[in-house]
């Protein structure tokens, strides 16, 4: 399961000051330094969106995604691979899928500009076909493919009415 996900690089200049983190279970947002996203990786924890390499350093995870952006600016976002100037300044990452329920497949999207938003497969594809999702891709059958370190769990209904996904 996923405790964490990277939503954007935090930059002064050309220097790496942090990364913007959102955490799945108290649904807040953080920064982590480089520091402290080795000590959790190296105790276990999951941080989706970034892995420390062989040389020590924190780098954006390719299998996750290769759109990660960096915030360089005051609402300034380039992304990370430099060989990708496409001009995008939206980065959205799968951090919960709600399975089944009244209303299908929901997926929780978290976004650089810390909104929380929930969609169905079709609008994910769509998103998909625009620009790289964290954590999700489509597969040549035209499936919605989770990466394994989305939270994925089975929607719920409260008596009271619906209301899907724990809390």
């Amino acid at each position: 399961m996923c405790k964490a996900t990277v939503i954007f690089e935090e930059k002064l200049g050309k220097r790496r000051e942090g990364w913007a983190v959102y955490l799945n279970q108290s649904r807040d947002f953080t920064w982590y330094s480089d520091k402290q996203i080795k000590g959790k990786i190296a105790s276990g924890e999951r941080i989706n969106g970034v892995v420390v390499n062989e040389a020590g350093e924190v780098v954006m995870d390719e299998t996750f995604t290769t759109g990660l952006l960096s915030k360089t600016g005051l609402a300034t976002y380039t992304p990370i691979k430099e060989d990708e100037d496409s001009g995008v300044s939206k980065y959205f990452a799968v951090v919960r899928v709600l399975k089944g329920g009244k209303a299908g497949d929901r997926y929780e999207l978290v976004s650089n500009r810390f909104k929380l938003e929930v969609v169905d497969a079709d609008r994910l594809k769509a998103l998909l076909s625009l620009i790289s999702v964290g954590g999700a891709r489509v597969d040549e059958k035209g499936r919605v493919v989770i990466h394994e370190g989305v939270s994925v769990e089975e929607a719920t209904e409260d008596p009271k009415g619906a209301r899907e996904g724990a809390v």
